[in-house]
C-alpha cells in the first residue's frame, strides 16, 4: 500500500452548491444564504452586499457564478452557507431546488403558526 498522501496545495477548494442540479456552470444562478444574526434569507447583489429580496439578487452563469460564490463565502460576517440557486429569467426559483427555496423563504410547512412573512424574521 503507497504512503503517499496528496498535496493539500494542489488539492481545489471546495465550493459548496447546495440545491444546484443542473450543474455548477449550467444555466442563470444567484448565490443565496442565512444571515448570520437574524437566520433570514439572504441574496448576494450587484453592488456586492446582501439583500432580503431576490429581487435584488445579482443573476450570472458559467463561471461567474462560480466566482460570485467565492466572493461572497468571504463575507462570513454576514452570511451562513452560501450557496448557488437556480433561478428563471425573472430571477424566480427553478428545476429541483424550487420547492426547498419555498420553505427556507416562508418557514416550516407542518407547523403554519412558526410561518413568517416576506422580509420577517421569528
Amino acid at each position: 500500500m503507497s504512503d503517499a498522501r496528496p498535496d493539500p496545495n494542489r488539492q481545489p477548494v471546495k465550493i459548496q452548491a447546495g440545491g444546484v442540479k443542473k450543474g455548477k456552470n449550467q444555466g442563470l444562478k444567484v448565490v443565496t444564504a442565512n444571515d448570520l444574526l437574524t437566520g433570514e434569507v439572504i441574496y448576494f447583489t450587484m453592488d456586492r452586499q446582501w439583500s432580503v429580496s431576490l429581487d435584488e439578487a445579482h443573476a450570472v452563469e458559467g463561471q461567474d457564478a462560480l466566482n460570485l460564490l467565492t466572493e461572497a463565502a468571504l463575507d462570513e460576517a454576514t452570511a451562513v452557507g452560501p450557496y448557488l440557486m437556480d433561478v428563471e429569467e425573472d430571477l424566480s426559483p427553478s428545476g429541483r431546488g424550487r420547492l426547498r427555496e419555498l420553505i427556507r423563504e416562508t418557514g416550516p410547512t407542518i407547523h403554519p403558526e412558526f410561518a413568517r412573512a416576506k422580509g420577517t424574521v421569528h
